[in-house]
């Protein structure tokens, strides 16, 4: 199957294209560009927007050889509203997906009003005739089948300015889901999805939060506020430009200063015009103070989410990629820390969990509810095959795309 996510965020635009072989994801395609129009989740100049998506959308389409058209959409947490929702059908007979698949779909019906959408919907549990509960039932003999869900809905008023953004553009959204579960699904483990957790994605201007129990979502928050409040501290006490700020955050400075050289020095034009010398040391106490201000901010919004003995904490976004930023958190939290190391060639930084994430969400759904389903025709995947050019880590792309027309 080959599948592509978009992530529209306040700093940029990700874009992943990748294909499941033997259980495996493998990127074919992936770009970030920078944003205009957006801020903090929040569309504000559609025309900006538009037109960062056509320079993405145009990136990806150059590198494929041909061109997407449909994607899964990440979605902001912010607004989210949670529930638990139940619902309960007649099957007499065996359950097959096509059961599964109704049994949600009236869960959603009968629950839900008309002004909310669904964005986020995992089944918890699902209970037989005979009262034994079982997390997949299906093969199971049952005359009744009842579902309990996590919801997670949004107003529509809010989500469709993304959609039709999206279908501006000539792109069809198959999907939509929060990013912080495609950040979730990125770097889980077996001992995640058996303990309650915090996911946590610090993004440019906003920092998504959520509490995750055996792998399913159940309740999240957004504080607005992200790694945007880093650029100005640093522009304001080297008296740069935010640009200038920017750059030395991602490409010179460390997350904590106890990783910093002080003998490590970059030059920069101030905004006088005169050029000065920053030490490493000196800029990364700043980026620490920040950090720090931030993830105490997350610690007490946790506190307010849940009660619940917290077993870990898993923390992404563009920042985290900076050295000796899982030393912070230890400064802060005693429960285990998951540290996203995204590997796959072509998105090896952090910025794309949500959207590599996502993929391998939606696969799962599908594979659970017995679907097969790909976002390329055979006749697109044949031209794919023919012009993609780049080698994995392990075997020839291409090799893997013939693989995968030969079996389907």
């Amino acid at each position: 199957m080959i599948y592509t996510s978009i992530d529209l965020g306040s700093n940029s635009i990700k874009i992943v294209v990748a294909l499941k072989s033997n259980d495996k994801f493998y990127v074919l395609a992936s770009t970030n560009v920078k944003s205009k129009g957006i801020k903090k989740g929040y569309i504000k100049d559609r025309d900006l927007v538009i037109e960062c998506l056509k320079e993405a959308i145009s990136n990806i389409n150059k590198d494929l050889g041909i061109e997407i058209k449909e994607v899964l959409l990440n979605f902001p947490l912010q607004e989210a509203k949670s529930s638990i929702e139940t619902a309960v059908i007649n099957v007499n007979g065996v359950v097959t997906g096509n059961h599964i698949k109704e049994v949600i779909g009236s869960a959603v019906r009968e629950n839900i009003s008309n002004n909310l959408e669904v964005v986020y919907l995992e089944p918890i549990m699902f209970e037989l005739e005979n009262g034994i509960q079982v997390v997949d039932p299906k093969g199971q003999n049952t005359g009744t089948l009842e579902v309990r869900c996590a919801v997670a809905t949004v107003e529509k008023e809010v989500l469709y300015p993304y959609l039709e953004l999206l279908d501006e553009v000539g792109l069809e959204v198959v999907d939509v889901n929060y990013g912080i579960v495609g950040d979730y699904f990125e770097s889980k483990n077996h001992d995640t999805d058996m303990k309650v957790g915090v996911v946590v994605n610090i993004g440019y201007g906003k920092t998504e939060i959520a509490v995750f129990n055996k792998g399913i979502m159940i309740r999240g928050t957004t504080l607005l506020f992200g790694s945007s409040k880093i650029d100005k501290d640093i522009s304001y006490v080297y008296k740069i430009e935010r640009k200038y700020a920017s750059s030395l955050k991602e490409n010179f400075a460390v997350a904590s200063s106890k990783y910093a050289d002080s003998n490590d020095i970059a030059e920069v034009i101030n905004l006088t015009g005169e050029e000065i010398k920053i030490n490493q040391l000196e800029l990364s106490q700043v980026v620490e103070a920040r950090l720090m201000e931030i993830i105490k901010n997350v610690k007490n919004e946790v506190n307010n989410l849940t009660n619940r003995e917290i077993g870990y904490i898993m923390v992404t976004g563009g920042i985290t990629n900076l050295v000796g930023f899982p030393y912070l958190l230890d400064r802060e939290f005693e429960c285990d820390k998951i540290g996203t190391n995204i590997i796959p060639l072509g998105v090896r930084s952090n910025i794309y969990s949500a959207s590599l994430g996502f993929i391998k969400y939606y696969d799962a759904k599908m594979k659970f509810r017995d679907i097969k389903y790909t976002m390329l025709s055979d006749e697109a995947i044949k031209k794919l095959s023919s012009k993609k050019k780049e080698v994995s880590t392990e075997n020839n792309l291409i090799d893997k795309l013939k693989t995968y027309l030969e079996s389907n």
